[in-house]
Protein backbone atom coordinates (compact mmCIF):
# COMPACT_ATOMS: atom_id res chain seq x y z
CA UNK A 1 0.00 0.00 0.00
CA UNK A 2 1.05 3.60 -0.61
CA UNK A 3 0.40 6.52 1.74
CA UNK A 4 -0.88 9.48 -0.27
CA UNK A 5 -1.79 13.04 0.63
CA UNK A 6 -5.54 13.48 0.15
CA UNK A 7 -4.86 16.54 -2.04
CA UNK A 8 -3.32 14.19 -4.61
CA UNK A 9 -6.13 11.62 -4.78
CA UNK A 10 -7.69 10.73 -8.12
CA UNK A 11 -10.75 8.77 -9.17
CA UNK A 12 -10.05 5.02 -9.39
CA UNK A 13 -7.80 4.78 -6.34
CA UNK A 14 -8.83 2.23 -3.69
CA UNK A 15 -8.83 3.70 -0.20
CA UNK A 16 -7.86 0.92 2.21
CA UNK A 17 -7.03 2.86 5.40
CA UNK A 18 -7.56 6.32 6.82
CA UNK A 19 -5.37 8.31 9.20
CA UNK A 20 -8.27 8.21 11.68
CA UNK A 21 -10.90 5.61 12.74
CA UNK A 22 -13.56 4.89 10.09
CA UNK A 23 -16.33 5.35 12.66
CA UNK A 24 -15.30 8.99 13.06
CA UNK A 25 -16.13 9.66 9.41
CA UNK A 26 -19.28 9.62 7.27
CA UNK A 27 -18.10 6.74 5.08
CA UNK A 28 -20.45 3.75 4.97
CA UNK A 29 -17.79 1.20 3.98
CA UNK A 30 -14.38 0.43 5.45
CA UNK A 31 -12.47 0.40 2.17
CA UNK A 32 -13.77 1.61 -1.19
CA UNK A 33 -12.72 2.66 -4.67
CA UNK A 34 -13.03 6.39 -5.34
CA UNK A 35 -15.74 6.90 -7.95
CA UNK A 36 -16.33 10.66 -7.97
CA UNK A 37 -14.95 14.03 -6.88
CA UNK A 38 -17.42 14.27 -4.00
CA UNK A 39 -15.72 11.31 -2.31
CA UNK A 40 -12.34 13.00 -2.76
CA UNK A 41 -13.72 16.16 -1.13
CA UNK A 42 -15.05 14.10 1.79
CA UNK A 43 -11.66 12.40 2.24
CA UNK A 44 -9.93 15.79 2.21
CA UNK A 45 -12.37 17.02 4.87
CA UNK A 46 -11.67 14.14 7.26
CA UNK A 47 -8.09 13.12 6.51
CA UNK A 48 -4.67 14.48 5.65
CA UNK A 49 -3.36 11.18 4.29
CA UNK A 50 -4.80 7.78 3.38
CA UNK A 51 -3.37 4.37 2.49
CA UNK A 52 -4.10 3.35 -1.11
CA UNK A 53 -4.18 -0.29 -2.23
CA UNK A 54 -2.63 -0.49 -5.70
CA UNK A 55 -3.98 -3.97 -6.48
CA UNK A 56 -7.61 -3.03 -5.83
CA UNK A 57 -7.33 0.32 -7.60
CA UNK A 58 -8.35 0.79 -11.21
CA UNK A 59 -5.69 -0.48 -13.63
CA UNK A 60 -5.93 2.92 -15.35
CA UNK A 61 -4.42 4.69 -12.33
CA UNK A 62 -0.66 5.23 -12.45
CA UNK A 63 1.28 5.21 -9.18
CA UNK A 64 4.73 5.96 -10.60
CA UNK A 65 4.67 9.53 -9.31
CA UNK A 66 4.09 8.30 -5.76
CA UNK A 67 6.94 5.79 -5.66
CA UNK A 68 10.54 6.56 -4.63
CA UNK A 69 12.94 7.21 -7.48
CA UNK A 70 14.91 4.18 -8.59
CA UNK A 71 17.93 6.36 -9.37
CA UNK A 72 21.03 5.66 -7.29
CA UNK A 73 23.88 7.93 -6.29
CA UNK A 74 27.36 6.72 -5.36
CA UNK A 75 26.34 3.09 -5.49
CA UNK A 76 23.47 3.52 -3.00
CA UNK A 77 21.25 0.43 -3.21
CA UNK A 78 17.65 0.89 -4.36
CA UNK A 79 14.94 1.11 -1.71
CA UNK A 80 13.67 -2.30 -0.61
CA UNK A 81 10.46 -3.59 -2.14
CA UNK A 82 7.60 -4.97 -0.09
CA UNK A 83 8.60 -8.31 1.34
CA UNK A 84 6.62 -11.31 0.09
CA UNK A 85 6.26 -12.30 3.74
CA UNK A 86 4.33 -9.06 4.38
CA UNK A 87 1.94 -9.88 1.54
CA UNK A 88 1.35 -13.36 2.98
CA UNK A 89 0.78 -11.91 6.44
CA UNK A 90 -1.79 -9.52 4.99
CA UNK A 91 -3.53 -12.41 3.24
CA UNK A 92 -3.86 -14.33 6.52
CA UNK A 93 -5.07 -11.18 8.27
CA UNK A 94 -7.77 -10.71 5.62
CA UNK A 95 -8.81 -14.35 5.88
CA UNK A 96 -9.05 -14.17 9.67
CA UNK A 97 -11.24 -11.08 9.38
CA UNK A 98 -13.42 -12.78 6.78
CA UNK A 99 -13.77 -15.85 9.02
CA UNK A 100 -14.93 -13.65 11.88
CA UNK A 101 -17.52 -11.96 9.65
CA UNK A 102 -18.73 -15.26 8.21
CA UNK A 103 -19.07 -16.97 11.59
CA UNK A 104 -20.75 -13.96 13.21
CA UNK A 105 -23.24 -13.52 10.36
CA UNK A 106 -24.06 -17.24 10.29
CA UNK A 107 -24.57 -17.27 14.05
CA UNK A 108 -26.67 -14.11 14.00
CA UNK A 109 -28.91 -15.40 11.21
CA UNK A 110 -29.46 -18.63 13.13
CA UNK A 111 -30.52 -16.54 16.13
CA UNK A 112 -32.88 -14.49 13.96
CA UNK A 113 -34.54 -17.62 12.56
CA UNK A 114 -34.78 -19.26 15.99
CA UNK A 115 -36.34 -16.11 17.43
CA UNK A 116 -38.95 -16.13 14.70
CA UNK A 117 -39.81 -19.78 15.28
CA UNK A 118 -40.28 -19.14 18.99
CA UNK A 119 -41.84 -15.68 19.04
CA UNK A 120 -42.91 -14.89 15.45
CA UNK A 121 -40.52 -11.93 15.47
CA UNK A 122 -37.58 -10.99 13.23
CA UNK A 123 -34.83 -8.92 14.89
CA UNK A 124 -34.27 -6.24 12.24
CA UNK A 125 -31.26 -4.59 13.97
CA UNK A 126 -29.47 -7.95 13.92
CA UNK A 127 -30.31 -8.43 10.23
CA UNK A 128 -28.99 -4.96 9.40
CA UNK A 129 -25.81 -5.65 11.35
CA UNK A 130 -25.29 -8.86 9.36
CA UNK A 131 -25.75 -7.02 6.08
CA UNK A 132 -23.36 -4.21 6.99
CA UNK A 133 -20.71 -6.74 8.06
CA UNK A 134 -20.91 -8.54 4.71
CA UNK A 135 -20.92 -5.30 2.69
CA UNK A 136 -18.00 -3.87 4.64
CA UNK A 137 -15.89 -6.99 4.16
CA UNK A 138 -16.76 -7.32 0.47
CA UNK A 139 -15.73 -3.70 -0.07
CA UNK A 140 -12.50 -4.21 1.87
CA UNK A 141 -11.41 -7.52 0.38
CA UNK A 142 -13.95 -9.46 -1.72
CA UNK A 143 -11.62 -12.38 -2.44
CA UNK A 144 -11.26 -13.47 1.19
CA UNK A 145 -14.96 -13.69 2.04
CA UNK A 146 -15.88 -15.36 -1.27
CA UNK A 147 -13.11 -17.94 -0.83
CA UNK A 148 -14.20 -18.64 2.72
CA UNK A 149 -17.81 -18.99 1.58
CA UNK A 150 -16.79 -21.55 -1.03
CA UNK A 151 -14.76 -23.63 1.43
CA UNK A 152 -17.05 -23.36 4.41
CA UNK A 153 -20.24 -24.34 2.63
CA UNK A 154 -19.51 -27.98 1.83
CA UNK A 155 -21.32 -29.12 4.98
CA UNK A 156 -23.98 -26.48 4.99
CA UNK A 157 -27.43 -25.86 6.33
CA UNK A 158 -30.10 -23.38 5.27
CA UNK A 159 -28.59 -20.45 7.22
CA UNK A 160 -25.20 -20.87 5.52
CA UNK A 161 -26.89 -21.14 2.14
CA UNK A 162 -28.47 -17.76 2.82
CA UNK A 163 -25.17 -16.28 4.03
CA UNK A 164 -23.37 -17.54 0.93
CA UNK A 165 -26.13 -16.15 -1.30
CA UNK A 166 -25.78 -12.82 0.48
CA UNK A 167 -22.01 -12.79 -0.08
CA UNK A 168 -22.27 -13.52 -3.81
CA UNK A 169 -25.17 -11.09 -4.29
CA UNK A 170 -23.23 -8.32 -2.54
CA UNK A 171 -20.18 -9.03 -4.68
CA UNK A 172 -22.32 -8.90 -7.84
CA UNK A 173 -24.12 -5.74 -6.71
CA UNK A 174 -20.74 -4.11 -6.16
CA UNK A 175 -19.70 -5.15 -9.67
CA UNK A 176 -22.94 -3.65 -11.06
CA UNK A 177 -22.09 -0.36 -9.30
CA UNK A 178 -25.17 -0.35 -7.07
CA UNK A 179 -25.31 2.68 -4.79
CA UNK A 180 -25.10 2.06 -1.01
CA UNK A 181 -28.87 2.00 -0.53
CA UNK A 182 -29.42 -0.42 -3.42
CA UNK A 183 -26.58 -2.64 -2.23
CA UNK A 184 -27.97 -2.79 1.31
CA UNK A 185 -31.41 -3.74 -0.03
CA UNK A 186 -29.97 -6.41 -2.33
CA UNK A 187 -27.86 -7.89 0.47
CA UNK A 188 -30.79 -7.93 2.89
CA UNK A 189 -33.03 -9.58 0.30
CA UNK A 190 -30.38 -12.21 -0.35
CA UNK A 191 -29.94 -12.94 3.34
CA UNK A 192 -33.71 -13.36 3.86
CA UNK A 193 -34.74 -14.83 0.49
CA UNK A 194 -35.44 -18.29 1.94
CA UNK A 195 -36.79 -17.14 5.32
CA UNK A 196 -40.16 -18.76 4.47
CA UNK A 197 -38.55 -22.19 4.84
CA UNK A 198 -38.86 -21.92 8.61
CA UNK A 199 -42.62 -22.39 8.11
CA UNK A 200 -42.12 -25.75 6.37
CA UNK A 201 -42.28 -29.10 8.20
CA UNK A 202 -38.86 -30.18 9.47
CA UNK A 203 -39.27 -33.50 7.63
CA UNK A 204 -39.20 -31.61 4.34
CA UNK A 205 -36.44 -29.15 5.23
CA UNK A 206 -34.12 -31.94 6.39
CA UNK A 207 -34.44 -33.92 3.15
CA UNK A 208 -32.15 -33.47 0.17
CA UNK A 209 -33.96 -31.96 -2.85
CA UNK A 210 -33.63 -35.17 -4.89
CA UNK A 211 -35.30 -37.15 -2.08
CA UNK A 212 -38.56 -35.17 -2.07
CA UNK A 213 -41.77 -36.63 -3.45
CA UNK A 214 -43.92 -34.63 -5.90
CA UNK A 215 -46.26 -33.70 -3.06
CA UNK A 216 -43.37 -32.59 -0.86
CA UNK A 217 -41.88 -30.51 -3.69
CA UNK A 218 -45.19 -28.69 -4.09
CA UNK A 219 -45.29 -28.06 -0.37
CA UNK A 220 -41.68 -26.86 -0.25
CA UNK A 221 -42.40 -24.34 -3.01
CA UNK A 222 -44.80 -22.60 -0.66
CA UNK A 223 -41.77 -21.12 1.13
CA UNK A 224 -41.82 -18.24 -1.37
CA UNK A 225 -45.34 -17.22 -0.37
CA UNK A 226 -44.64 -17.79 3.33
CA UNK A 227 -41.53 -15.61 3.14
CA UNK A 228 -43.27 -12.82 1.27
CA UNK A 229 -46.15 -12.77 3.77
CA UNK A 230 -43.74 -12.62 6.71
CA UNK A 231 -41.53 -9.87 5.30
CA UNK A 232 -44.36 -7.63 4.05
CA UNK A 233 -45.46 -7.22 7.66
CA UNK A 234 -42.10 -5.71 8.63
CA UNK A 235 -42.33 -2.01 7.84
CA UNK A 236 -38.63 -1.40 8.55
CA UNK A 237 -37.65 -3.44 5.48
CA UNK A 238 -37.80 -2.15 1.88
CA UNK A 239 -40.71 -3.66 -0.07
CA UNK A 240 -38.22 -5.20 -2.50
CA UNK A 241 -36.99 -7.60 0.20
CA UNK A 242 -40.40 -9.28 0.38
CA UNK A 243 -40.71 -9.25 -3.41
CA UNK A 244 -37.41 -11.11 -3.77
CA UNK A 245 -38.56 -13.74 -1.27
CA UNK A 246 -41.72 -14.14 -3.36
CA UNK A 247 -40.12 -14.17 -6.82
CA UNK A 248 -36.56 -15.58 -6.66
CA UNK A 249 -37.78 -18.85 -8.24
CA UNK A 250 -39.58 -17.10 -11.11
CA UNK A 251 -38.03 -17.54 -14.57
CA UNK A 252 -38.17 -15.13 -17.52
CA UNK A 253 -39.85 -17.73 -19.76
CA UNK A 254 -42.75 -18.01 -17.30
CA UNK A 255 -41.89 -21.53 -16.12
CA UNK A 256 -40.92 -20.56 -12.59
CA UNK A 257 -43.03 -20.42 -9.45
CA UNK A 258 -45.19 -19.44 -7.62
CA UNK A 259 -46.88 -17.03 -10.07
CA UNK A 260 -45.35 -17.88 -13.44
CA UNK A 261 -44.05 -14.35 -13.97
CA UNK A 262 -42.21 -13.44 -17.17
CA UNK A 263 -39.50 -11.01 -18.30
CA UNK A 264 -40.25 -7.49 -16.99
CA UNK A 265 -42.79 -8.83 -14.50
CA UNK A 266 -39.81 -9.99 -12.43
CA UNK A 267 -37.89 -7.24 -10.63
CA UNK A 268 -34.17 -6.72 -11.22
CA UNK A 269 -33.22 -7.81 -7.70
CA UNK A 270 -35.40 -10.93 -7.89
CA UNK A 271 -33.67 -11.83 -11.17
CA UNK A 272 -30.26 -11.33 -9.57
CA UNK A 273 -31.05 -13.41 -6.48
CA UNK A 274 -32.61 -16.09 -8.72
CA UNK A 275 -29.32 -16.49 -10.59
CA UNK A 276 -27.16 -16.34 -7.46
CA UNK A 277 -29.44 -18.82 -5.68
CA UNK A 278 -29.04 -21.28 -8.56
CA UNK A 279 -25.26 -20.82 -8.65
CA UNK A 280 -25.01 -21.47 -4.91
CA UNK A 281 -27.28 -24.51 -5.21
CA UNK A 282 -25.20 -26.02 -8.01
CA UNK A 283 -21.84 -25.50 -6.31
CA UNK A 284 -23.01 -26.51 -2.84
CA UNK A 285 -25.64 -29.16 -3.47
CA UNK A 286 -26.33 -31.18 -0.28
CA UNK A 287 -25.66 -34.29 -2.36
CA UNK A 288 -21.88 -34.30 -3.01
CA UNK A 289 -22.37 -36.33 -6.19
CA UNK A 290 -24.42 -33.50 -7.69
CA UNK A 291 -22.04 -30.67 -6.81
CA UNK A 292 -20.48 -28.77 -9.72
CA UNK A 293 -17.27 -26.80 -9.87
CA UNK A 294 -17.72 -23.03 -9.99
CA UNK A 295 -16.81 -23.01 -13.69
CA UNK A 296 -19.24 -25.80 -14.56
CA UNK A 297 -21.99 -24.10 -12.58
CA UNK A 298 -21.49 -20.91 -14.58
CA UNK A 299 -21.58 -22.93 -17.81
CA UNK A 300 -24.86 -24.56 -16.73
CA UNK A 301 -26.39 -21.17 -15.91
CA UNK A 302 -25.09 -19.69 -19.17
CA UNK A 303 -26.88 -22.47 -21.06
CA UNK A 304 -30.13 -21.26 -19.47
CA UNK A 305 -29.74 -17.62 -20.46
CA UNK A 306 -32.74 -16.21 -22.31
CA UNK A 307 -34.87 -19.15 -21.16
CA UNK A 308 -34.64 -19.12 -17.37
CA UNK A 309 -32.31 -16.22 -16.64
CA UNK A 310 -31.67 -12.75 -18.01
CA UNK A 311 -28.79 -13.03 -20.49
CA UNK A 312 -27.24 -9.68 -19.57
CA UNK A 313 -27.16 -10.54 -15.87
CA UNK A 314 -25.75 -14.02 -16.52
CA UNK A 315 -22.94 -12.58 -18.64
CA UNK A 316 -22.34 -9.92 -15.99
CA UNK A 317 -22.01 -12.55 -13.25
CA UNK A 318 -19.50 -14.51 -15.34
CA UNK A 319 -17.42 -11.35 -15.80
CA UNK A 320 -17.71 -10.59 -12.08
CA UNK A 321 -16.61 -14.05 -10.89
CA UNK A 322 -14.12 -14.63 -13.70
CA UNK A 323 -13.19 -17.63 -15.81
CA UNK A 324 -11.69 -19.25 -12.73
CA UNK A 325 -13.91 -18.14 -9.82
CA UNK A 326 -12.47 -17.82 -6.33
CA UNK A 327 -12.40 -21.29 -4.76
CA UNK A 328 -11.91 -23.16 -8.05
CA UNK A 329 -9.56 -26.13 -7.74
CA UNK A 330 -7.19 -26.07 -10.72
CA UNK A 331 -4.38 -28.06 -12.31
CA UNK A 332 -1.37 -26.04 -13.48
CA UNK A 333 0.70 -26.83 -16.54
CA UNK A 334 3.58 -27.97 -14.31
CA UNK A 335 1.38 -30.65 -12.71
CA UNK A 336 0.71 -28.82 -9.43
CA UNK A 337 -2.78 -28.59 -7.94
CA UNK A 338 -4.02 -25.38 -6.39
CA UNK A 339 -7.06 -23.42 -5.39
CA UNK A 340 -7.79 -19.95 -6.78
CA UNK A 341 -7.66 -17.46 -3.91
CA UNK A 342 -7.53 -14.11 -5.66
CA UNK A 343 -7.80 -12.32 -8.97
CA UNK A 344 -7.79 -8.89 -10.55
CA UNK A 345 -10.76 -7.80 -12.62
CA UNK A 346 -8.42 -6.90 -15.48
CA UNK A 347 -6.62 -10.28 -15.54
CA UNK A 348 -8.89 -13.29 -15.00
CA UNK A 349 -6.57 -15.73 -16.80
CA UNK A 350 -3.70 -15.36 -14.33
CA UNK A 351 -5.14 -15.40 -10.80
CA UNK A 352 -3.39 -15.94 -7.49
CA UNK A 353 -3.34 -19.63 -6.62
CA UNK A 354 -2.66 -21.48 -3.36
CA UNK A 355 -0.57 -24.55 -4.28
CA UNK A 356 -1.82 -27.51 -2.23
CA UNK A 357 -0.25 -30.47 -4.08
CA UNK A 358 3.11 -30.56 -5.82
CA UNK A 359 3.57 -32.14 -9.31
CA UNK A 360 4.02 -35.58 -7.70
CA UNK A 361 0.62 -35.32 -6.00
CA UNK A 362 2.04 -34.93 -2.50
CA UNK A 363 0.17 -32.63 -0.12
CA UNK A 364 2.23 -29.49 0.42
CA UNK A 365 2.96 -28.43 4.03
CA UNK A 366 2.48 -25.53 4.26
CA UNK A 367 0.69 -24.52 1.04
CA UNK A 368 2.29 -21.82 -1.08
CA UNK A 369 0.50 -18.79 -2.57
CA UNK A 370 1.72 -17.71 -6.01
CA UNK A 371 0.55 -15.01 -8.40
CA UNK A 372 0.58 -16.58 -11.86
CA UNK A 373 0.94 -13.13 -13.41
CA UNK A 374 4.45 -12.90 -11.94
CA UNK A 375 5.76 -15.99 -13.77
CA UNK A 376 6.84 -14.79 -17.22
CA UNK A 377 9.72 -15.41 -19.61
CA UNK A 378 12.17 -12.79 -20.84
CA UNK A 379 9.69 -11.67 -23.48
CA UNK A 380 6.97 -11.17 -20.90
CA UNK A 381 4.89 -14.19 -21.88
CA UNK A 382 3.22 -16.20 -19.06
CA UNK A 383 4.96 -19.51 -18.35
CA UNK A 384 2.83 -20.88 -15.48
CA UNK A 385 -0.76 -21.37 -16.56
CA UNK A 386 -3.96 -23.12 -15.53
CA UNK A 387 -4.43 -26.27 -17.61
CA UNK A 388 -7.94 -27.12 -16.40
CA UNK A 389 -10.45 -26.83 -13.59
CA UNK A 390 -10.74 -30.01 -11.56
CA UNK A 391 -14.05 -31.63 -10.65
CA UNK A 392 -15.33 -30.86 -7.17
CA UNK A 393 -15.45 -34.55 -6.25
CA UNK A 394 -11.77 -34.95 -7.10
CA UNK A 395 -10.97 -32.90 -4.00
CA UNK A 396 -12.00 -34.78 -0.88
CA UNK A 397 -13.32 -33.24 2.32
CA UNK A 398 -10.04 -33.89 4.16
CA UNK A 399 -8.20 -31.77 1.64
CA UNK A 400 -10.77 -28.97 1.93
CA UNK A 401 -10.50 -29.08 5.73
CA UNK A 402 -6.73 -28.87 5.35
CA UNK A 403 -7.01 -25.82 3.10
CA UNK A 404 -9.37 -24.09 5.48
CA UNK A 405 -7.13 -24.81 8.45
CA UNK A 406 -4.09 -23.42 6.66
CA UNK A 407 -5.87 -20.32 5.40
CA UNK A 408 -7.83 -19.35 8.46
CA UNK A 409 -6.82 -21.04 11.70
CA UNK A 410 -3.13 -20.19 11.69
CA UNK A 411 -3.51 -16.52 10.78
CA UNK A 412 0.22 -16.22 10.28
CA UNK A 413 2.58 -15.97 7.29
CA UNK A 414 3.85 -19.14 5.64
Amino acid sequence: MIEIDTKKLVIGMYVARLDRPWLETSFLFQGFRIENNHQIEQLQTFCKTVKIDEEQSSPLVSFEAFKPSTGRLNGTPPPPTAAPQDQKARFYEDMAQAKSVYDNVSGSLNKVLTEFRLNNYIAIPEVKSCVQSVIGNIMHNPNALVLLSNLRSKHQHSAKHSVNTCIYATLFGRYLAFNPEQLATLSTAALLHDVGEIMLPKTIVDKKPDELSAEEIAQSQLHTQYGADMLRKITELPAEVAEVAHSHHERIDGNGYPRGLKETEITLMAKIIGIINEYERLTNNPNPKLQLSSSDALKAIYALRDSCFDAGLVEGLIKCLGIYPIGSVVLLNNGSTGIVIGMRQDNHLLPTVMIIRDPTGELRHPPKAINLDKFRDKEGKPILLISKVLEVNSVDDDLRDYILAELVTKNKPM
